[in-house]
């Protein structure tokens, strides 16, 4: 009888195991399918920064953002309006890269601010709600 005993509360000890572990697993995922992203239109990669400044004086709006390696060139960025951002860029031929970003929360809040003021722009003021947005990207990542 002792040695059933021994086995069930084995077998009760790998049960609650494996479950603890499929539990918090499924938590990470979870968590990870929550986080919000912020798409950035990337328009060049440079390791130089004067190739950097040269390439951006293309676009009217852009921004240079460093990321410890390299020198990123956006043009735009958005939580929700990727359509918009797209046909604007798409008008004006520009070739684009949407890169995910992952900001703090301070700077997302801030971009959401300007994503809803873009839904209710005009189309000729849109420039200036995206210079706005990308000021609000810090210089470094």
């Amino acid at each position: 009888m002792k040695k059933y005993i021994k086995i069930i509360l084995f077998s009760c000890s790998i049960g609650l195991l494996l479950a603890g572990l499929f539990f918090f697993n499924v938590k990470e995922k979870a968590n990870a399918q929550q986080k919000i992203s912020v798409y950035a239109y990337q328009v060049g990669v440079f390791k130089n920064l004067e190739n950097a400044k040269n390439f951006q004086m293309r676009y009217t709006t852009s921004k240079i953002v460093y990321d410890k390696e390299y020198y990123r060139v956006f043009i735009g960025v958005t939580m929700s309006n990727k359509e918009i951002l797209s046909a604007l860029y798409d008008k004006k031929n520009y070739t684009y890269f949407i890169k995910e970003l992952d900001l703090p929360n301070e700077i997302m809040l801030e971009i959401e601010k300007y994503d809803a003021l873009l839904l209710k722009t005009k189309e000729e003021n849109q420039e200036a709600v995206l210079k706005n947005m990308l000021e609000s990207l810090p210089n470094e990542l």
